[in-house]
């Protein structure tokens, strides 16, 4: 992947995948227990990726013990918290709008970077972290002629709290990529948010009377841990590595666009200029943050290694 035009073709795809999720959760939420459908999604993408690693690893980690303890509280934060936040919300609200505000993870990481580890709050930061919440709030004008508004309000709620809880995993986890492969960071993500969420799934399944799930469920949960997951990451690594960290940034804007274009093609969601003000508001956030990180790349790099190709 020489060319540069390469690099973006595949790191949009990437972010294209991780869009889509949000319209895969929609649908597997209507049918499927949330607990049930995150351990299984974590599950096979573990497997998947424990294998690839240790096709891919030449040699073993140099294990750091305060690193070993972060990874659970990493794991409960941007595995279990961020999905059972997500798939809940998306009960409530719709994919659309749910895609416009996960879009902003990429401003909050930046705002709990200033405010948990005191790096400078700098202008362009809190332009963007300002253009991204109009986006959010942009959403709600003109809600009342909506029905079930009360319970949109409840699930564009949960989608924040999904948001700040995959941006506390990257806090937390930064400066790790720089340590261990991301192959490695990934499947021990995922097994341990596996493990987070088999004992309330394996409550759901007895409560459900077994695991009775159709082919076209069956097809929506591979998807979410094969192409989400496990694609998604190789895609965007594939990438980010032939680009500087400045412009891989920028890619993230990817991620509310299409979620916004899936929810209305697939999942037959009315789209309004609500959602396009929201996105634009969003994409011009996420370009402010870009524009701080062209001034320090490598921490942008580092950044974004700890969870841009990470499962949503």
């Amino acid at each position: 992947m020489s060319k540069p035009w390469a690099a973006y073709a595949v790191m949009t795809l990437s972010m294209m995948t991780v869009g889509s999720s949000v319209v895969a959760g929609k649908l597997l939420v209507q049918s499927v227990p949330v607990f049930v459908v995150s351990a299984l999604r974590f599950g096979i993408a573990a497997a998947l990726l424990t294998v690839l690693g240790v096709m891919l690893e030449g040699k073993k980690p140099v294990w750091v013990k305060s690193d070993v303890t972060r990874m659970p509280l990493m794991s409960f934060c941007g595995s279990f918290l961020f999905s059972v936040c997500l798939l809940y919300g998306l009960q409530y609200t719709d994919a659309a709008e749910s895609g416009v505000i996960t879009g902003t993870t990429p401003v909050f990481v930046a705002l709990l970077s200033a405010l948990l580890l005191k790096e400078r709050l700098t202008p362009p930061v809190m332009l963007s972290v300002a253009a991204a919440v109009l986006g959010v709030m942009v959403l709600h004008i003109g809600e009342p002629d909506r029905t079930g508004t009360e319970g949109a309000w409840i699930g564009n709620l949960l989608i924040l709290l999904a948001v700040a809880s995959e941006a506390l995993f990257a806090v937390i986890g930064k400066g790790l990529s720089g340590k261990y492969s991301p192959v490695l960071l990934s499947a021990i993500s995922c097994t341990l948010g596996f493990l987070w969420f088999l004992p309330l799934a394996v409550y759901e399944i007895v409560w459900m009377d077994g695991l009775r799930l159709t082919a076209g469920e069956w097809s929506y949960i591979l998807y979410y841990a094969v192409v989400v997951t496990v694609l998604g990451y190789i895609l965007w690594y594939a990438g980010v590595k032939k680009v500087p960290g400045s412009v891989s940034g920028l890619f993230t804007a990817v991620v509310p666009v299409t979620s916004i274009a899936l929810s209305f093609f697939i999942l037959q969601e009315p789209v309004t200029w609500r959602h396009g003000i929201g996105v634009l508001l969003v994409v011009a956030g996420i370009f402010g943050y870009a524009f701080l990180a062209s001034r320090t790349p490598k921490s942008l790099q580092a950044n974004r290694s700890s969870y841009a190709g990470k499962e949503i």
